[in-house]
């Protein structure tokens, strides 16, 4: 009997990250992405530079993507957090920067119940992503965040994932397929 290997969804995130080229990742820190900015933490080739609002994380992502035509990645937490990202990220947009943007969100069974900090995140941010999806189940990780990635790159543009905490705090399997696989459609 084969066994098969599983990995936390937010190191296998931070994981594919990295075979993007990506060494930093700016943001700030808060509730709804605790478990991904821990990963980051113990992965170790991934820096995390926090910036003092949210809307900077994402000015300094496209900031980067523009000078370096690679990936830069952007986070925020749930509700404010990715809001706060917005301009930014329409600035990367009008530039044609490929840049990916990683929201918190309240765990699944809070999601339409009004709660502190809900937002529709997906409605939110459809006009400025290319790529745009809530991950609602942790097997759908490795697809979803290579799709995310190879649209921000092939499309020159900004992609976007809303991370459920309790999501985050799962377990996934599988891995990457190779980097800029054309076999991933864009999410659209």
């Amino acid at each position: 009997m084969a066994v098969i290997k599983t990995h936390k969804v937010v190191d296998h995130i931070v994981e594919t990250l990295y075979k993007y080229g990506v060494r930093h990742v700016f943001g700030i820190p808060g509730d709804a992405i605790n478990d991904l900015m821990d990963a980051i933490r113990r992965h170790g080739k991934v820096e995390f530079i926090q910036v003092r609002h949210e809307e900077t994380g994402a000015f300094a992502a496209s900031a980067q993507a523009k000078l370096t035509g690679k990936l830069a990645v952007c986070v925020g937490t749930a509700g404010g957090g990715a809001i706060h990202l917005l301009n930014g990220l329409y600035d990367a947009k009008l530039d044609h920067a490929p840049v990916l943007a990683i929201t918190g969100q309240l765990p699944r069974s809070e999601i339409g119940n009004h709660s502190h900090q809900e937002i529709n995140s997906t409605a939110l941010f459809s006009d400025v992503a290319v790529f745009n999806q809530t991950l609602f189940a942790s097997d759908s990780v490795p697809e979803i965040i290579q799709q995310a990635c190879n649209s921000a790159l092939i499309e020159k543009g900004v992609a976007h994932i809303a991370l459920p905490a309790d999501v985050a705090s799962g377990r996934c399997h599988g891995a990457s397929r190779s980097k800029y696989s054309l076999s991933s459609s864009s999410g659209h």
